[in-house]
């Protein structure tokens, strides 16, 4: 499975949001070592847990941002996120079912790694330059 490594081209240019991107590549590079290495069902269980409360956290302070500095892509971006739970979800249901497995790392590798990398470079980048374009900082900036 392919490491993701943190590049300007990943920056929003917003400290805050930047570092919880950060902070969820850092969890799936984590999840993609424990499959690789076979930690063991609690490691892997345990990070795959943080990584889908860590993205319910980012997601929600997100849209928190969004909905407060009149964003005009809301919607839109609610409606990725949405997708983006709903199949880290059934990845967890998958390694409940059947631990992990070559299928788990390669959905892992295909989906959550492509879409993160994809949805921050493009929809993500997007919001940080409506931001930058309006002169708005968010709090903790």
């Amino acid at each position: 499975m392919k490491k993701i490594t943190w590049s300007d081209d990943l920056s929003v240019g917003v400290d805050l949001i930047d570092e919880q991107h950060k902070m969820l590549i850092k969890r799936l590079n984590d999840m993609s070592e424990a499959i690789e290495d076979v930690k063991g069902p609690t490691e892997i269980a345990r990070t795959l847990e943080f990584l889908i409360d860590y993205t319910d956290f980012h997601f929600s302070a997100e849209a928190s941002y969004m909905k407060k500095t009149g964003y005009p892509g809301l919607a839109d971006h609610l409606k990725k996120h949405g997708e983006f739970t709903s199949t880290l979800t059934d990845l967890e249901e998958e390694f409940r079912e059947e631990g992990a497995t070559h299928m788990l790392a390669e959905s892992l590798d295909t989906f959550l790694v492509n879409w993160l990398i994809k949805h921050i470079s493009t929809v993500d980048v997007e919001f940080g330059r409506y931001l930058g374009e309006k002169g708005i900082t968010l709090e903790g900036e």
